[in-house]
């Protein structure tokens, strides 16, 4: 297990994370100075384990949020306000230098914002009280409760998506995976959340349309340029569908593999599936037992796990299901599991609550299966891979 301990002894930071690898992590951090709202963008370098600034702003509006891209030559910004307006800053990775600077105006009010690679920026807007009979009429011809756009870094231009699956899809539904050194993006295209999906099979003889989850995978080239153009239909595969009868939900990435949930309703059975792209391969990871309310499944992502966590009197008992196959138990009192990083250290975080000052505080738990010891830190923390990142 890699610690890296990006906490400050002396206060309290308020830090968004970014992207984390094997060689740097990058993260936001926002500190109040003498009634300025400063901004600093941040570079840690793992190996040598010093931090570096790549670029600050002092904020006029204190209410922006902010989103953050980081690709391998470069670093976007954008800053947002939930109106119709938005910036657009590109920074260069090393110098932190602005490569470009751009205010963009859309129709509607952010919602939220992806970026698909280094010059292409999907943004995403919701009805706003000036344009609401418009997004009414939008929704009844495309059944989108957004307007999407493709912003260009490169030529900087805007685009109006005509695509209905990129509009109402969103950019939290879209993944990016690179098969033999290909980009390609993974939409995620559910019909309606998980209990409104059972609802539709319970009433299914009363309904005539084709309600249906579906997972697609297209080139990301070939998707930019086709949105770019103005397709509604663009080229895809469906790597995985279910009908009124089923659901499926995507779980993670590993390699070139991507996970789903699959539940049949009428069975109740659920399983844990695996799409190979690299080789067109579907397989069945394992079943899962649904039923069984004492347990829990833990999902990490990328690179992805899923462990059930069933809980005892005064222990929680843990089992790797997919991509591990540890089994070992912790004390409770830990609090929430989070992960096992080397097949031997536990990574549990608590939340306690002080009623004197209404605050909440944070504690991770790391625990030693091997040796039976553990340690606790004050402050959030996330895993990736075989890291554990304080902060």
């Amino acid at each position: 297990m890699i610690v890296v301990d990006i906490r400050n002894i002396f206060a309290d930071r308020n830090i968004q994370l970014s992207d984390v690898s094997a060689e740097y992590i990058y993260y936001l951090e926002e500190k109040n100075e003498d009634g300025h709202h400063n901004l600093f963008i941040l570079e840690y370098d793992r190996s040598a384990q010093k931090e570096r600034l790549i670029a600050n702003y002092s904020l006029e509006d204190p209410t922006f949020v902010e989103h953050m891209f980081v690709f391998k030559k470069s670093i976007i910004l954008v800053l947002e306000n939930g109106s119709n307006s938005l910036w657009m800053i590109e920074l260069d990775k090393k110098n932190g230098m602005e490569k470009n600077r751009r205010k963009i105006v859309c129709t509607g009010a952010f919602k939220s914002c992806f970026a698909l690679d280094s010059e292409h920026l999907l943004i995403y807007m919701a009805p706003d009280t000036e344009n609401a009979e418009m997004f009414r009429k939008y929704k009844e011809v495309t059944g989108c409760d957004t307007l999407c756009y493709l912003y260009n870094l490169a030529d900087n231009k805007k685009y109006f998506i005509k695509s209905s699956l990129v509009a109402r899809t969103g950019g939290e539904h879209i993944k990016i995976i690179e098969i033999r050194g290909e980009k390609y993006a993974v939409l995620l295209d559910p019909y309606a959340d998980e209990s409104m999906k059972e609802n539709y099979y319970k009433e299914q003889r009363w309904i005539h349309t084709d309600i249906r989850d579906n997972i697609w995978l297209c080139r990301l080239d070939d998707l930019e340029k086709e949105l770019e153009s103005g397709k509604e239909i663009i080229k895809k595969r469906c790597i995985a569908s279910a009908d009124i009868k089923a659901l499926v939900r995507y779980m993670g990435i590993d390699g070139s593999k991507i996970y789903f949930r699959a539940k049949e309703f009428k069975s109740g059975t659920e399983k844990i599936c695996s799409y190979d792209a690299a080789v067109n391969r579907l397989e069945v990871e394992t079943t899962l037992h649904s039923n069984d309310d004492s347990v829990i499944y833990v999902v990490e992502e990328n690179p992805f796990k899923i462990f059930s966590v069933l809980e005892g009197v005064k222990k929680k008992y843990v089992k790797g299901i997919v991509n591990s196959n540890i089994e070992l138990e912790y004390d409770s009192d830990m609090g929430e599991f989070m992960s096992c990083i080397d097949r031997r250290y536990v990574i549990a975080n608590r939340i306690l609550h002080s009623t004197e000052d209404n605050a909440s505080f944070n504690y991770c738990f790391i625990y030693d299966s091997k040796l039976d010891k553990y340690e606790s830190y004050t402050c959030n923390s996330y895993v990736k891979g075989d890291s554990l990142i304080l902060y």
